[in-house]
């Protein structure tokens, strides 16, 4: 590796600081590299990756630390590295590019632009020699750059042709046409024919599993809606198959990227915040819809780990943390039984998860449990609660020497959309858990985000590293925050998360909003952008679209004043109406925002004085536990509920009375008020 470094050494990401000291000379995204492009006449190579993605460590290693291919690639081409997590608005549009190539996506993504940012040619990793079916990356090389000086011309007709698809298949019009229930219905039927009965979760790739934590939320809601029991049984199984494969950090806590087999023994070690977060709001789900104590169990386990391993000392959370350490994928978690069984000589234990002499993975262990053949929504699976203390004693002893060990890299760039998952995932488990450390933590980071990340007006950065916040905020990036300033509202009156989530929604009003319905990704002022676009699929996190439809049922159900946020989501609705009737399973928290807005909400509002605090608690955490999912609420002091009536229906004209009042609204025509709690209980769950 040359240790002559190159530009990248002056910016924050990780992962362009891996790049830092390559031979090839790296442009980071901006005016310079496109300059240098048009005034050389040269192919820019846009490479685009992450800090802690194995396939692009590998290409790292292979190519772009090779002087041979670095001399190519500095005489022929612009080169330019993009951590796409910090511009996920400039990964997504190279990325359809690339799938409207007819090629399959993923990361590395190697696109090939003209000088004017327009794509030519892309692919993912490419090898150093001819294998995989692929050509190696120099034969790549070459044969792109002999097309740019024999056949130019042709290049840049395809690319034009390519980028006018980009931006028509942006502006494609909305005929108005609102989806109907029978696309609730067949996502349900869709999940029940890729459900894996034996192994739990679903068969949607021939060879991997991934966490599909927002599926689960829509089937925990829909079988709490319909009263489908076989809903609530695969999400149910699929949670504790995840939790006890090796997909799941048994020893520290939290879940990894995704399984490489369908029994979710061997993952990919990598751990994101989002995977994480989603599924600790799945869990919370679960654990209001069966009260089974198992799942508030693994979201303390993951709370802890995103505490003790992914919390900065700024008070935002990393990003991520890598599979490799010391060069090898998974060095870091697995386990030979020597060591094992010198640190845990249990035999029990060792069983328990299954801890072999000839192992489960490379000759080693994978700590993973044992749970073929059983269905535990059917059958219960608990244990003894002196063998839950053996086994927590041994999990402190693996963790002390585990953490004697080299660890992966941590990601700690700050994304204001995955910290918001975070929140929002806190928020859910202190919803349906009552633990108020749970709203500490959240408000915290919240904290750290409207102090680094979120100005007066309302708009929002995307990443904080070192000091340093930039990039315009995405569409998740608003999305996220404004549901989290809500939330935060609802379960602890936060006016100021209210004023801030306010001002922002403003923001996304007036510089995102499309003319066809959906909201667009970017920023109405990012200049450097191909094309502006609109997403609805939710892939590794909600789409930006999906969580404006929670967030506008909400506002909604508190009756909004002044926007027709009902309006407002049919047109989302409709817009994507052909990809929620084909290909529901890619849009499950879209539907879960479907699903909302099918079925009549109830309202509660509890308008209390000072003195009638303590109650308040207790009525509070009873309103998180009811199993409505269209039961939207608000617990105000009178005070604070005078200030917001003019901008909230549902507030207009409260008052606590004598001491507390109870008012219970039914798609906005209410009941008289109440001054009893448990008569307004027996009302609500009614």
């Amino acid at each position: 590796m040359s240790k002559k470094p190159n530009r990248l050494v002056h910016e924050k990401s990780p992962y362009l600081l891996q790049h830092a000291h390559n031979p090839v000379d790296w442009f980071p995204w901006g005016v310079e590299a496109f300059e240098k492009a048009q005034k050389e006449d040269k192919i820019i190579l846009l490479s685009i990756g992450y800090s802690t993605c194995h396939w692009c460590h590998v290409m790292e290693r292979e190519s772009f630390e090779d002087d041979s291919t670095a001399e190519v690639l500095n005489r022929d081409f612009v080169c330019i590295k993009l951590d796409r997590e910090e511009r996920p608005d400039i990964d997504k549009i190279y990325m359809d590019a690339l799938h409207a190539m007819g090629t399959q996506g993923g990361w590395p993504l190697n696109m090939f632009l003209t000088p004017s940012k327009e794509p030519i040619l892309g692919g993912t990793y490419f090898p150093p020699e001819n294998r995989y079916g692929k050509r190696s990356f120099k034969e790549v090389l070459r044969l792109v750059s002999e097309a740019w000086k024999n056949q130019r011309e042709e290049l840049i007709t395809a690319a034009s042709d390519l980028t006018k698809y980009l931006q028509d298949n942006e502006t494609r019009t909305n005929e108005g046409k609102v989806p109907g229930t029978e696309i609730i219905e067949n996502n349900f039927g869709r999940y029940l024919q890729v459900y894996d009965k034996e192994l739990f979760g679903f068969k949607t790739n021939t060879v991997n599993k991934f966490p599909p934590s927002m599926a689960l939320s829509f089937l925990v809601e829909y079988g709490l809606r319909k009263e489908e029991p076989r809903a609530l049984e695969m999400a149910f199984n699929t949670a504790y198959a995840m939790k006890f494969g090796g997909i799941y950090d048994q020893v520290g806590g939290g879940i990894c990227r995704y399984a490489t087999d369908h029994e979710w023994l061997v993952p990919h070690f990598e751990k994101m915040l989002y995977d994480n977060s989603l599924y600790v709001e799945a869990l919370s789900l679960l654990f209001k819809a069966t009260k089974d104590t198992f799942f508030l169990d693994v979201i303390r386990e993951i709370v802890n780990y995103i505490r003790r391993d992914m919390t900065l000392e700024s008070g935002g959370i990393a990003s991520a943390e890598d599979a490799d350490s010391e060069g090898e994928e998974g060095k870091f978690y697995l386990w030979n039984h020597s060591e094992f069984s010198s640190i845990v000589p249990e035999e029990e234990i060792q069983g328990f998860w299954n801890v072999t002499e000839e192992g489960n993975f490379e000759h080693k262990n994978i700590l993973n449990l044992y749970w073929k053949g059983k269905n535990p929504f059917v059958e219960g699976i608990h244990f003894k609660p002196e063998f839950v203390d053996k086994l927590e004693s041994a999990k402190s002893k693996l963790l002390a020497a585990r953490n004697k060990r080299i660890r992966p890299l941590r990601d700690d760039k700050v994304l204001t959309s995955w910290n918001c998952l975070w929140i929002r995932a806190l928020l859910s488990a202190y919803e349906v858990s009552g633990d108020k450390e749970y709203l500490t933590d959240a408000k915290k980071i919240y904290q750290f985000l409207t102090k680094n990340l979120v100005a007066e007006d309302g708009s929002i950065l995307r990443r904080y590293r070192d000091g340093e916040a930039k990039y315009f905020g995405t569409l998740p990036d608003y999305a996220e925050f404004l549901w989290v300033s809500f939330k935060l509202f609802q379960l602890a009156e936060d006016l100021e998360a209210y004023t801030k989530g306010k001002r922002s929604l403003e923001y996304l009003f007036s510089h995102f909003e499309s003319k066809v319905g959906p909201y667009y990704e970017s920023f109405h002022g990012n200049e450097d952008l191909l094309v502006r676009t609109m997403e609805g699929y939710d892939g590794v996190e909600p789409s930006g679209n999906s969580t404006v439809l929670h967030l506008f049922h909400l506002l909604h159900s508190w009756g909004f004043q002044g926007i027709d946020l009902q309006t407002k989501a049919n047109s989302i609705f409709a817009y994507f109406l052909p990809e929620l009737t084909q290909n529901s399973l890619s849009y499950p928290s879209m539907i879960s925002a479907f699903q909302k807005f099918q079925y009549p909400s109830k309202e509660v509002l509890v308008v209390y004085r000072d003195k009638d605090l303590l109650e308040v608690e207790s009525i509070r955490k009873k309103l998180g536990e009811i199993k409505d999912p269209n039961l939207v609420w608000l617990v105000l002091e009178e005070s604070k509920a005078k200030v917001l009536a003019p901008e909230l229906e549902l507030l207009m004209g409260r008052s606590a009375g004598s001491g507390m009042s109870f008012y219970v609204c039914q798609n906005f025509a209410c009941e008289l008020p109440k001054d009893n709690w448990e008569e307004t209980l027996a009302l609500i769950q009614q």
